[in-house]
């Protein structure tokens, strides 16, 4: 039973909705020529590495209020991965190391921290995973850039089979700058 919040997976899609919007820099994001912004190693039921811009910002989400988030996109033009970690509230995090709330149980309230992990292909979303535990941990934070890394295990599964619960573990380091 992946799908059990309807509230958090609301507040994921629209997350998702925001960052399909944003992520059309015509190729002058921080991933492209350099170092990407971010990275992360996919073990589990999905095997993966992925790699790609990584931006972060406040918003105003309908039905959490504000919220802080970290959006890190895969360079892939057919879709793609896509981590987001959300702190609830308002305001940039300062340094330090924050603990991963279970995004499928439960209402995350001001100050909680929660993760999750899409994959999509042709602009369909066909994977979705909810941090069930984990931490984030911020080493610089600014106006302009916030970096760290992030390390959780998330559950979640593919659109096209519900039934088959699937679990992953996630570790990778970010450098976002701001949208």
């Amino acid at each position: 039973a992946a799908m059990r919040t309807p509230r958090m997976m609301a507040l994921m899609a629209a997350m998702v909705l925001a960052a399909c919007g944003s992520d059309s820099d015509g190729g002058t994001g921080p991933g492209n020529g350099g170092a990407p912004a971010f990275t992360a190693t996919v073990t589990g039921d999905v095997e993966t590495t992925v790699k790609g811009d990584a931006m972060f910002g406040e918003l105003e989400d309908p039905q959490a209020g504000q919220i802080f988030a970290v959006e890190m996109s895969e360079d892939d033009p057919t879709g793609g991965a896509l981590i987001q970690i959300i702190r609830m509230g308002s305001g940039i995090p300062g340094t330090g190391t924050y603990a991963l709330l279970a995004g499928i149980n439960g209402t995350p309230a001001d100050g909680d921290w929660v993760a999750a992990a899409y994959d999509s292909e042709n602009g369909q979303l066909v994977g979705l995973f909810v941090a069930t535990s984990g931490s984030v941990k911020v080493t610089s934070a600014s106006s302009t850039s916030f970096e760290g890394t992030f390390d959780f295990i998330a559950v979640g599964g593919l659109i096209a089979d519900p039934s088959q619960e699937m679990t992953i573990a996630v570790t990778g380091k970010f450098k976002a700058k701001s949208a």
